[in-house]
C-alpha cells in the first residue's frame, strides 16, 4: 500500500446477484495493508454497511461515494452499494409495465442480504457481518416495509427466522405515502406515467415511471414503525428545504420510532433539499460567510454540496462508541430481570440470561425453533476477580442461588491475591479451574506474555485462539455442572477481569443456545462499562507490570518502543491501558470466525474437543434455555448504562 494511497478511491468489487441487481463491494483500505496504523487508518472490520438509492438514482449518487470511502478509511467498514432492478447498471423491471415497485425493491433487498450472508468469504476471505442499512428516499421505504416484515416475525415468536440489522439510517424518508401525488400534480385516477431522466448502463435516459410503480409509492404503509423491535435503532437526516417531501415527515418518523432511549436520533440540514445540495448556485458576488460558511465543496452546478455534512453524521452514528451506547441502553433488563448486578466488592458481574435465540448449533428432540426461546435467566452470571468481595456481597451471591464459583484463573495468579472466605457459611464452592495451569494470565500479566494485546483489539483473537486449545479441560468442567446441576442451582464464572477467559467461555455458551452473533459480541463488550469500578486497581498492577519489563532492558525495551507501530502521540502507559480493559465486539467476531474455522464451529468444538455425546448437549441445552412468549421484550432503563447506578 502505497504512502499517497489515501488520495486514490478504496478498492471495489463489481458483484451481480438476485434477479441482476449489480453492486459494488468497498474494501476498507486496511484490509490491503500489512500495518494500517502507518496509514493512520484503524485494523480492518469483518462489519459491512449496505446502501440503498432511492427514485431515479444509483449507487454512486447523491453520499452514497462519499460514505463508501469514510466507512472504509474512519471505521474500517465494507459496504455493498447496490442498483435496484430498472436503475443503474442492474437488469431491467420484471414487469416493465409495473415498473420498479417497492415490492421488487424489497426483492432485492433481501437478495443482497442473502448475498452478504454466503458469498464474502469467497471474495475476499472473510465472513461479513451486516451492521447497518443505509436507505436514502424510497430506498428508506423499501427498507423499513422490509424491517416490519422482521418484525412480524419477532412477533410470532418466530425470532429464527428474522434478521436483525442493529443500525438503520434513514436520509430523507416519506412517510405519508399518499403525499407522493403532490410531486407529480396529478389525479391518481388519471396519471398513466411519465418519462423522467435517470442513468442507465453509464448513460441518462428517459426511465418510464408509470401508474403501478405511483400506486406503489403512494399505498406503503409504514404505520407500524411505532412498534418496530429496538433491536432496530434508527437515524433520520433531513433536509430543511426538501421540496419532494413535506419535512414535517421527519418529526413523524421521529415520533413513531422513539421507542426508548436512543432508539432514534433526528439530524436536521438547514440549508439542504431532498438530496442535500443547496437550493441556489453561487456566483462570485456571493459572501461564502452567508452562503457556505463551512467551506463545503460545490457541485459543478455551483450548489453547496451537504453531502460532505450528511456522511460525518452517519460516521459518528455507525461508531463503535456510540453503537456499544445504543446497546448498553436497550438491554440493560430483561422482562423485570436486571443484568446488572450490585455485588458489594465485585466489578462486572451481570447475567448472561434473558438473549433471545436465533440459530441453535444443537436443537434436542421436543424443541423447536418455531418457539420463542431464550436464555434462561438467574442461571449463569460472570464477573471480575472476587479478591474483594465483602460478607454482604457474599450473602447476595447466595440469594442469587448461586452454588458453586468456577475461578479461571492460574494457581499461581489465584495465590498472588486474597481468596474469598467463609465461603461455606453461605452455602458457596469455590473450584479452581485453571484456563492456564500454571501461568498468570491477568490482564496487567498478559503485557508480559502478550504484548500486542496492548497494541490494538485486533490481536486479542491470538490469545483467545491460545484460551480455546488450553481451556478445554476448563469449560467441559463448567458445561458438566451446567449439564447436571444447573436445574437447581446457578453458577458463577469468573477470571480476573471477568474478560478474556470468562468471555470466551461466555461466547461458547451462547453460540451453542443460538444467540446471533452481533448479540454475543455485544455481550462481550458490556465488560467495558462492568469493569470501570476496577480500571485503576488493574492499571497500578499494570504499571508495575509495565515497570519491570523495562527495567530488563535489552530485547525488551525495544518491543515497548515498537508498540506503537507508526502511530503519532501513541502512549504505552495511557492507549495501552486503554486497550488492555477494552472489550471490542469486533475481537469477539473475529475469534467466533476463527472457531468456525478452526473447529468446524461450536458444536463440533464441544464434541470433539470437549468430549461431550449429543445426550450431554441435549442436557445442557434443556439447563440454559426456556420457551417465552414474544412479548416478554427487553425493557429499557437508563440507570443501567452505568454501573455503579445499577438497581438490583
Amino acid at each position: 500500500m502505497a504512502d499517497d494511497s489515501k488520495d486514490q478511491a478504496p478498492r471495489e468489487i463489481e458483484v451481480t446477484f438476485g434477479k441482476g441487481v449489480k453492486g459494488s463491494l468497498t474494501i476498507p483500505r486496511s484490509a490491503d495493508c500489512k500495518n494500517p496504523f502507518e496509514h493512520g487508518l484503524q485494523p480492518v472490520t469483518n462489519k459491512v454497511a449496505l446502501v440503498l438509492h432511492g427514485q431515479g438514482g444509483h449507487r454512486n449518487y447523491c453520499y452514497q461515494q462519499i460514505l463508501s470511502e469514510q466507512l472504509s478509511d474512519v471505521l474500517s467498514m465494507y459496504t455493498l452499494k447496490i442498483d435496484f432492478r430498472g436503475c443503474g447498471a442492474s437488469a431491467d423491471n420484471e414487469d416493465p409495465k409495473k415498473g420498479r415497485v417497492l415490492e421488487q425493491d424489497i426483492e432485492d433487498l433481501e437478495a443482497a442480504i442473502e448475498f452478504l450472508k454466503t458469498e464474502p468469504k469467497k471474495l475476499v476471505d472473510t465472513n461479513l457481518n451486516l451492521t447497518a442499512i443505509v436507505g436514502h428516499s424510497r430506498g428508506s421505504v423499501a427498507m423499513f416495509l422490509w424491517a416490519l416484515k422482521q418484525n412480524e416475525l419477532i412477533k410470532k415468536g418466530v425470532y429464527s427466522k428474522a434478521t436483525i440489522v442493529p443500525n438503520l439510517v434513514n436520509c430523507s424518508a416519506r412517510f405519508r405515502s399518499n403525499t407522493v401525488f403532490e410531486k407529480f400534480n396529478v389525479d391518481p385516477a388519471e396519471f398513466e406515467g411519465v418519462f423522467q431522466k435517470a442513468l442507465r448502463h453509464g448513460e441518462l435516459q428517459d426511465v418510464f415511471f408509470g401508474r403501478d410503480e405511483l400506486s406503489s409509492l403512494a399505498t406503503a404503509d409504514l404505520s407500524g414503525l411505532n412498534g418496530l423491535s429496538p433491536e432496530f435503532s434508527v437515524m433520520s437526516i433531513y433536509g430543511l428545504l426538501d421540496k419532494v417531501i413535506r419535512v414535517t415527515d421527519s418529526a413523524i418518523f421521529a415520533n413513531e420510532l422513539n421507542r426508548g432511549p436512543f432508539s432514534h436520533r433526528l439530524e436536521l440540514i438547514e440549508y439542504a433539499d431532498h438530496n442535500f445540495l443547496g437550493t441556489k448556485p453561487l456566483t462570485e458576488e456571493d459572501d461564502a460567510d452567508d452562503f457556505n460558511a463551512a467551506g463545503l465543496p460545490l457541485t459543478r452546478k455551483k450548489l453547496v454540496n451537504y453531502n460532505y455534512v450528511v456522511v460525518p453524521k452517519i460516521i459518528d452514528y455507525l461508531s463503535p462508541q456510540n453503537e456499544f451506547t445504543r446497546f448498553a441502553a436497550r438491554t440493560g433488563r430483561f422482562g423485570e430481570v436486571y443484568r446488572w448486578k450490585k455485588v458489594e466488592g465485585v466489578a462486572n458481574f451481570r447475567d448472561i440470561g434473558g438473549w433471545k435465540i436465533q440459530k441453535p448449533a444443537f436443537l434436542p428432540e421436543g424443541w423447536s425453533t418455531e418457539d420463542d426461546l431464550i436464555v434462561k435467566p438467574n442461571t449463569l452470571f460472570r464477573s471480575a476477580r472476587l479478591t474483594r468481595i465483602t460478607p454482604e456481597g457474599l450473602r447476595r451471591l447466595r440469594d442469587l442461588n448461586i452454588k458453586i464459583i468456577f475461578d479461571f484463573r492460574s494457581i499461581a495468579e489465584s495465590e498472588k491475591e486474597d481468596l474469598p472466605q467463609n465461603l461455606e457459611n453461605f452455602d458457596l464452592i469455590r473450584e479452581s479451574v485453571p484456563v492456564f495451569t500454571e501461568d498468570d494470565y491477568s490482564p496487567q500479566s498478559m503485557v508480559l506474555q502478550y504484548i500486542n494485546l496492548v497494541t490494538s483489539w485486533h490481536t486479542y483473537v491470538h490469545v483467545y485462539d491460545d484460551i480455546l486449545s488450553n481451556g478445554t479441560k476448563c469449560f467441559r468442567r463448567v458445561f458438566e455442572f451446567i449439564r447436571d446441576e444447573s436445574d437447581r442451582h446457578a453458577l458463577l464464572f469468573h477470571c480476573a477481569a471477568g474478560k478474556d477467559r470468562t468471555g470466551v467461555f461466555a461466547m461458547l455458551v451462547l453460540l451453542f443456545v443460538g444467540v446471533d452473533k452481533f448479540t454475543i459480541a455485544k455481550e462481550y463488550e458490556l465488560t467495558t462499562l462492568g469493569l470501570i469500578p476496577d480500571h485503576k486497581f488493574i492499571k497500578d498492577l499494570y504499571i508495575k507490570a509495565l515497570q519491570k519489563l523495562k527495567s530488563k532492558g535489552g530485547e525488551s525495551g525495544a518491543l515497548i518502543e515498537k508498540l506503537a507501530l507508526g502511530r503519532k502521540n501513541w502512549s504505552v502507559e495511557e492507549d495501552g491501558f486503554r486497550n488492555l480493559v477494552s472489550s471490542r465486539a469486533d475481537a469477539l467476531l473475529a475469534t467466533m470466525d476463527l472457531l468456525e474455522e478452526k473447529y468446524g464451529g461450536v458444536y463440533k468444538y464441544m464434541t470433539k474437543n470437549l468430549g461431550f455425546t449429543d445426550a450431554d448437549l441435549s442436557k445442557i441445552f434443556t439447563n440454559l434455555v426456556e420457551k417465552t412468549n414474544s412479548s416478554k421484550q427487553f425493557v429499557t432503563d437508563f440507570d443501567t448504562l452505568l454501573p455503579t447506578k445499577v438497581r438490583l
